[in-house]
């Protein structure tokens, strides 16, 4: 039998790896090619550390994380070739666009993305048009919080003001799916697009 849903009155995304394609591990590349480090220890010292956290959250500003970031590996890195090589990781991800222009036709859009700043800017730079279809973004940089922590997904609901059973969050990450579903969201694990749209259809919200 076809699972149902309660009924939905909105749907809320996440960005990396749901709408566009994201690979921190390129920027790790690219400055492991400066430092003489492995893209590994570049990833634990800045991911792994409160220096990415920190600008996720707004506690730390662009410059400020460019000149830490520096600070820790000894380089002399203007702030333009920085920013290009932190923000160069987005690519698009086939058919999301159309599934998103699809679904706005019938639903009101919200994101609801762990980022910061710069890669917002970027995204917005480079995917204005599938911004577009979205109402409001819920960025952990502007609320000072992000997944898992209870407040970002709060500022969802208050943003969308509609019961928490209502909208359905689409995330790549199965633990925050199910932090989601704790806080009375209606969640979905994001696989492919393909999977998206087959499950979309399967439950009439296509």
């Amino acid at each position: 039998m076809v699972a149902t849903l309660l009924p939905i009155s909105a749907l809320a995304f996440d960005l990396g790896n749901v709408l566009v394609k994201v690979d921190h591990r390129r920027f790790c590349r690219s400055l492991a090619a400066l430092t003489g480090e492995t893209p590994q220890e570049v990833y634990a010292a800045v991911f792994n550390t409160g220096l990415e956290p920190g600008y996720d959250t707004g506690r730390i500003s662009s410059r400020e994380f460019h000149r830490r970031v520096l600070e820790h590996f000894g380089l002399n890195l203007p702030f333009p070739r920085f920013r290009q090589i932190w923000t160069e990781i987005f690519h698009p991800l086939e058919d999301m666009e159309e599934v998103v222009a699809l679904l706005a036709q019938r639903y009101p859009l919200y994101m609801l993305s762990n980022t910061n700043e710069l890669h917002f800017q970027y995204v917005q730079e480079h995917f204005a048009s599938l911004l577009s279809y979205f109402r409001a973004f819920i960025l952990s940089y502007q609320v000072g919080s992000r997944k898992p922590e209870p407040q970002i997904f709060q500022a969802l609901l208050r943003q969308a003001g509609l019961p928490p059973e209502q909208i359905l969050y689409i995330d790549d990450r199965e633990d925050f799916v199910a932090v989601a579903r704790s806080h009375g969201l209606a969640a979905w694990h994001f696989v492919t697009p393909k999977e998206f749209k087959e499950r979309l259809k399967a439950d009439g919200l296509w």
